[in-house]
């Protein structure tokens, strides 16, 4: 064996080898993170849906709880969020209320419970589009508890999601 042939046998791994391993594994800790990100997007979505399913439960119920046929008919324009009609919010634990008293102060209360629950959470109870039932839409982030054709309502005026809002819808009645 020739002395010069064994000099240009190759020994160990060459600089190119390395960088380009080592260019792979950026890219694959930058993907790998990039998931985990959308991956706690998803899960604080989930979280507001799950949360904002259990708000509007709560708001069917104290309507069911408070079913006074003037209550029951006046529900839709009563139980609108961000008005308590100047009932405190222990009023009615330590009195007897009136029906719309008390409809004011669950309104209070849900207010509270929607605001402190989801980020800029709301609610109200709306008519249901093409139905004689009533919706109640509870909202987050920069959606509306409205029913319209913008961007920041909950809800078309056909029934349906619109695209990318944050809300629940459940029907009731």
């Amino acid at each position: 064996m020739n002395v010069s042939s064994s000099m240009t046998l190759q020994r160990g791994v060459g600089l190119i080898e390395v960088m380009v391993a080592l260019l792979l594994l950026g890219i694959a800790v930058v993907g790998f993170a990039a998931l985990q990100v959308r991956a706690v997007g998803s899960t604080h979505d989930a979280y507001f849906r799950t949360q904002g399913m259990a708000i509007a439960q709560e708001v069917a119920e104290r309507l069911r709880a408070n079913s006074n046929a003037t209550f029951a008919i006046n529900a839709v324009a009563t139980y609108r969020a961000g008005s308590t009609g100047g009932v405190s919010d222990t009023q009615c634990i330590t009195n007897t209320c009136t029906p719309t008293q008390m409809a004011q102060f669950d309104i209070a209360n849900l207010n509270t419970l929607a605001a402190s629950t989801l980020p800029n959470g709301r609610f109200a109870v709306v008519p249901c589009t093409n139905a004689t039932n009533s919706c109640v839409l509870v909202s987050w982030n920069l959606t509306s508890p409205t029913v319209g054709n913008t961007t920041t309502d909950c809800m078309s005026t056909g029934g349906s999601y619109i695209l990318n809002a944050d809300c629940m819808m459940l029907e009731i009645y």
